[in-house]
């Protein structure tokens, strides 16, 4: 970014004309490019070195070009001479001259003792401004940030090469690239030494701490928006502000306040710094719960400003930035008074490789991490770290500096309707809305806080009226959930119409329906009632497409209870701790919200310990097994292949039902039932032949056979099972599940 208003500032186009006199007083090289005279253009300046050529002794001439035979002509005739030399000026223009006779090797240290003559009259020629912005800008960033002189004259200069009011006298690489040419021009412009100037740009001293130059010595965008009047707010308004937005009730975090409001407020009333790690998923109220924290305990709350940087086509949020924002706010606002707050902090956290500035041979890098955890150490006021990274993305360095720490867990259906229920308080909604309406979207719709209290908002601009609701919440949710990739739920899942205990094939020293009333019984049963009361976890084996979801399903619908699904899979973590966080998460909040939690293909995420290669495949085994212990809900694994698992997972399951391929009566039975047809005696012979068949075999061949059009038989019903039954490699699966006995 430019900051265009420098163009035309006189006080800058006089700071420039200094550099560039030092510049040129010790550059002793040639000039590749005689722009670098540019700034001083002017008629007076034009007049004197005209004036000062014309003096020059006559061995000189003829490096101005004039030729040997002109002078023999001339000799005697100075006041010709004169003349001829002012036709040969009139020609081209100041730079060019400068730059032409710069470089004539017998003429530059004439033309270098002309210079200041010529920087005086450039800079007499410039008319000062009353009331120069620039200037102004300039002095109230270097009150803001308390730099010296030095510091100011160093981003002055990078600022001038920036935006080619100095141009760099020589072409070619420099050493350590870019940054080594901002160096280059420093150090000649402000006539001191590169050890001068790398001491003023080191990573601990201002210009760099608050971000004003970057890596490579240029001024960063942020400084270049502020220097542009682009703003008129206070430059330490780009860096932090006060909060003043309406604050959540404390009431409102009654479960997060209960467990850590007390240990939180005597910390915070102490009179050391602390810095407390909010983390966890998106939308679940880590900003709101560290506002509503900063009124609990009476504290002025200051949020770190999320400046955008432009790079190329896109913005990004700069960790730089955003580190400097922070020191700076710590030396401005009162210690004990304050609380400071830094939201999204992710990718400060993550501790994320930057380059570093490379002077010498090559170029060393350097993290985020470091300067993180110097900031850790060194922060004067309480802070409040907000991320959704996951506690395994943090260097352990890092996560062992925070003083507390809070886990937010994905919102559980109470959590979203008590998010309901207060946003819609809080827009003076009450009576367009009733209890199983909230219990409804509360439960099909898993959006974060931000999403509830954005489709509210838009529903009070369209006026409903009350029957409306539903259709136009669906309306605005559906397209939001499919924009965030949230899948929809439902409060029950349903099994398939025909479905029926009846003609399973299940081994198990329990029938079905008494495990069903033995779950019943256990649901009417308050936890603490009694002290032996058993834990209630099914484990559910078997081939795929035996029953064993549809089993799960029928439990939820007759028990009328929610069924909370998942996947062994969705539980597994990139990150080292996430994968135990994420089972510890499931079985919260399924007794949070009442319902039967299904861990579905439980093989994929918890197989034997005597076989695990890495230490977190134990640790997660070792999280299942403490739940299951302690949980006082329903829990049901089901499996593929059983003899995968840990035989410690084995011991905590109640119930260890095996659904098994159907006998000659159950496929019978689904055939007539799923067909809506009876089968001849030769039928049933052939359909008692077709082995390993399954209930989902026969709702799959229902399925390819639904659009064929005209008559299906019997014979080509039992043509598809036999397709089936081949497709699924029988035999393969049979070998594969002997092994381990």
């Amino acid at each position: 970014m430019d900051c265009y208003i420098s163009y035309q500032s006189p006080w800058m186009r006089k700071k420039v004309l200094d550099y560039l006199q030092n510049l040129l007083m010790r550059y002793k090289e040639r000039i590749s490019d005689d722009d670098i005279f540019i700034p001083l253009e002017c008629a007076e300046a034009e007049k004197i070195l005209t004036d000062q050529l014309c003096k020059l002794p006559k061995h000189l001439v003829p490096e101005m070009g004039v030729d040997s035979s002109d002078l023999a002509r001339f000799e005697g005739l100075p006041k010709s001479l004169r003349n001829k030399l002012k036709e040969q000026m009139d020609e081209s223009s100041l730079r060019c001259t400068l730059g032409s006779l710069w470089n004539k090797k017998a003429l530059q240290k004439t033309i270098r003792e002309m210079i200041p003559e010529l920087i005086a009259a450039a800079k007499a020629n410039i008319i000062p401004e009353e009331d120069d912005i620039f200037e102004a800008r300039v002095q109230e960033l270097q009150k803001t940030l308390k730099l010296s002189d030095r510091e100011i004259d160093i981003l002055l200069v990078s600022l001038a090469v920036n935006e080619n009011l100095i141009t760099e006298p020589r072409s070619g690489n420099y050493r350590g690239g870019r940054g080594g040419q901002r160096l280059f021009m420093m150090t000649n412009c402000l006539n001191t030494t590169e050890s001068d100037i790398l001491k003023s740009v080191g990573e601990n001293n201002s210009l760099r701490k608050y971000n004003c130059l970057d890596d490579d010595l240029d001024v960063t965008s942020e400084i270049c928006s502020f220097l542009s009047g682009m703003s008129d707010e206070p430059l330490a308004n780009s860096f932090f502000k006060k909060d003043t937005e309406a604050v959540l009730p404390w009431s409102d975090f009654a479960t997060l306040a209960n467990k850590h409001g007390n240990i939180l407020k005597r910390m915070l009333s102490s009179s050391h710094p602390v810095n407390i790690l909010l983390y966890g998923a998106p939308g679940t109220g880590k900003t709101s719960f560290a506002r509503a924290l900063a009124s609990e305990v009476g504290k002025t709350c200051f949020r770190i400003s999320q400046n955008t940087c432009a790079r190329g086509n896109e913005t990004s949020s700069s960790p730089a930035f955003r580190f400097a924002a922070l020191q700076f706010c710590d030396s401005q606002v009162e210690p004990q008074s304050s609380l400071i707050v830094v939201d999204e902090a992710d990718d400060m956290l993550r501790g994320r490789t930057m380059r570093a500035l490379g002077i010498g041979d090559g170029e060393s890098t350097t993290g985020d991490k470091g300067l993180l955890n110097t900031v850790l150490d060194t922060m004067k006021t309480s802070t409040i770290w907000i991320t959704n990274t996951p506690a395994g993305a943090l260097d352990e360095s890092s996560r062992r500096r925070f003083d507390y720490s809070i886990y937010f867990e994905p919102l559980n259906s109470e959590q979203r309707k008590r998010i309901w229920k207060n946003s819609i308080a809080r827009l003076n909604m009450g009576r367009l809305f009733t209890a199983k309406m909230l219990e409804s979207f509360s439960t099909k719709y898993p959006v974060s806080a931000g999403g509830i209290a954005q489709t509210l908002e838009n529903l009070q601009k369209l006026d409903p009226r009350r029957k409306e609701i539903p259709n136009l919440v669906e309306q605005l949710m559906k397209p939001h959930c499919e924009l965030m990739g949230i899948k929809l739920t439902e409060d029950k899942l349903p099994p398939s119409k025909d479905y029926s205990l009846e003609g399973l094939n299940i081994h198990g020293d329990v029938q079905l329906e008494r495990i069903v009333e033995a779950i019943r019984t256990f649901q009417h049963q308050k936890p603490g009632q009694d002290a032996d009361r058993p834990r209630m976890n099914l484990l559910l084996s078997g081939p795929p497409g035996t029953g064993k979801t549809e089993f799960v399903k029928y439990l939820g619908f007759v028990l009328n209870t929610k069924i909370n699904v998942k996947m062994g899979s969705d539980l597994l973590s990139m990150w080292v701790g996430g994968t135990e966080q994420n089972i510890k998460q499931a079985f919260e909040e399924a007794e949070a919200e009442h319902a039967i939690l299904f861990l579905d293909e439980l093989d994929g995420l918890v197989q034997s310990r005597t076989t695990a290669r890495n230490r977190w495949e134990v640790t997660q085994v070792n999280e299942l097994l403490y739940q299951m212990e302690n949980f006082n809900g329903v829990m049901i694994g089901a499996t593929n292949f059983i003899q995968n698992l840990d035989q410690a997972i084995m011991r905590r399951f109640t119930f260890k039902l095996e659904f098994n391929f159907l006998n000659n009566a159950g496929k019978k039975l689904f055939f007539e039932r799923m067909f809506h047809t009876s089968l001849s005696e030769e039928e049933t012979r052939r359909l008692d032949e077709i082995p390993s068949l399954a209930p989902g075999d026969f709702r799959t061949v229902r399925q390819s056979l639904y659009y064929y059009g005209g008559e299906v038989t019997n014979a080509m019903r039992l043509d598809a099972l036999e397709r089936e039954s081949e497709a699924k490699g029988v035999s393969a699966f049979r070998e594969r599940s002997k092994i381990g006995f």
